[in-house]
């Protein structure tokens, strides 16, 4: 008992720095807190199998968009950027990924979600499925009906995303939704918060 409490303290000392000043709250919508992520299965920057097993034992900020989505996604990445620096040096780091999930496939091939990606964090994820699966998985995250339809073969232009940022646990259960506009402290904070309250 001794023990699990010492790891507590350490945790909270090193979280401390990170949540200090900051009495605001980030927007979030907890409507869908405790509902499960189906099997699914994407493919990743690398072109590798990117399913459902890569959820669990981690803590995944989920981001559906494109790479011609423009602000809404690029806001989303920095914020994300800025939350991954923030806790950098916390043990939260290890267990924690960012995943972008491409609702383009046709455009978005794994070498485009690569360089698009680049500039943010090399170990944020992009990935891609079959429009039935992408469908299937903003479902389960509680934004497919905020998602654009994709009108057909001709749309080339860039479509409208909500920006959001969907937080599935790492027992494979959505947490959170964070809403735009992000401001980095506090998102940071309401997220370790989201971490100890499990």
């Amino acid at each position: 008992m001794r023990l699990a409490f010492l790891v507590w303290g350490l945790c909270v000392a090193a979280i401390a720095p990170v949540l200090a000043d900051y009495e605001g709250h980030q927007r979030s919508n907890r409507t869908l807190e405790g509902w499960p992520v189906d099997a699914f299965t994407l493919v990743d920057q690398h072109g590798k199998k990117f399913a459902q097993e890569r959820l669990l034992g981690r803590w995944t900020f989920v981001l559906f968009g494109d790479t011609h989505c423009d602000q809404p996604c690029a806001a989303a990445l920095a914020a994300l950027l800025g939350l991954s620096q923030r806790i950098a040096r916390t043990e939260a780091v290890l267990t924690t990924q960012v995943v972008f999930v491409s609702l383009d496939p046709k455009r978005d091939t794994p070498p485009r979600l690569r360089e698009y990606l680049a500039p943010y964090d090399k170990h944020f994820i992009g990935a891609t499925g079959s429009p039935q699966t992408l469908q299937r998985l903003a479902d389960d995250m509680g934004i497919g009906d905020q998602i654009p339809r994709d009108p057909g073969p001709s749309n080339t232009g860039p479509r409208s995303y909500p920006g959001s940022l969907t937080l599935v646990g790492p027992d494979g259960f959505v947490r959170a939704e964070y809403l735009p506009p992000f401001d980095v402290p506090l998102l940071t904070a309401e997220y370790l918060k989201t971490r100890f309250r499990k």
